[in-house]
């Protein structure tokens, strides 16, 4: 008998490093390179340095710093700066407005706009999307740079009691991108205002486009769920996207972190293993057999 729980335990342990590892190496290199901006995210993105002699963005001041940021231009010639930024300090920040200072090709000063963050307080370690709009349609096309800065109040950090339980997205013919879901309070005060946040990502995990939408209801009773459906109708970005993170905010709480990808491909994986080896002993138990070959 313990020789059959021992064999039981390995075909456990390599069916799932196999899955795990196939899954891994096939899945889009968009997680990897996630990850890895997390680690550097106190380094600002400079997308679009093209002209000779540009010097680097500096970093704003170290309350913050930004990451997979990206601007495009909609049909109305409005410019459109989206990406993340995260409080690097060990205070919570409210009020956060983040500040873009844009240039032209030969680094000349154009205009400054400002907007803040969907996020309405930014725990320490935590980020928010943004997304500031050059509303100047007659130099938009001449943008080529920007410098970031932001500011903020300090204030209590709030409490992560909101959690995301299920989600799902998809594009329709007519080029909106829909992602709906359900969101749970699990504090014990109810979620008054409550929203969900989306940054969604290009292939090289850049934040392309936000999304926002109130959850329905708007306010979350304790220990109740609530439903969110966010249309994003930028047609000229949603065709890039190729994922998304959502953040639940409300005037109390923001949302409990979720599992990362690469977690729930491991259970994922597990949970098919531990399937297989089940039917294995049912099927050995019933020939009567009591051996137990592991292949490969």
């Amino acid at each position: 008998m313990r020789v059959l729980w021992a064999k039981i335990v390995i075909i456990i342990v390599a069916n799932a490093t196999s899955l795990a590892l196939l899954l891994l190496w096939s899945s889009s290199s968009l997680i990897i390179k996630q990850a890895m901006d997390a680690n550097a995210y106190a380094q600002q993105i400079n997308q679009y340095q093209q002209h000779k002699g540009q010097q680097p963005q500096a970093q704003s001041q170290s309350t913050f710093a930004f990451q997979k940021t990206s601007f495009f231009i909609d049909e109305s010639n409005i410019l459109h700066l989206n990406g993340e930024v995260k409080n690097i300090s060990n205070k919570a920040m409210k009020n956060v407005v983040v500040k873009a200072s844009f240039y032209d090709d030969s680094g000349n000063f154009l205009k400054v706009f400002q907007r803040s963050t969907d996020v309405r307080t930014v725990n320490p370690g935590e980020i928010s999307p943004f997304e500031i709009l050059y509303i100047d349609s007659g130099t938009a096309k001449t943008v080529k740079d920007y410098n970031l800065t932001a500011a903020g109040q300090v204030t209590e950090n709030k409490t992560s009691a909101l959690r995301i339980v299920s989600s799902n997205s998809k594009l329709d013919l007519l080029g909106t991108y829909y992602i709906a879901g359900r969101v749970v309070n699990d504090g014990s005060q109810d979620a008054t205002n409550s929203m969900i946040i989306a940054s969604l990502y290009d292939k090289d995990g850049k934040v392309i486009v936000v999304g926002r939408a109130q959850t329905e209801p708007v306010n979350i009773s304790s220990h109740s769920q609530a439903a969110f459906d966010i249309p994003v109708t930028e047609k000229s970005q949603t065709y890039k996207v190729k994922s998304y993170s959502l953040i639940a905010d409300s005037d109390q709480y923001v949302v409990v972190p979720e599992f990362s990808h690469l977690t729930a491909i491991i259970f994922f994986v597990l949970t098919i293993a531990v399937v297989v080896v089940l039917r294995k002993m049912k099927s050995t138990t019933t020939t009567g057999s009591g051996n137990y070959k592991i292949k490969g």
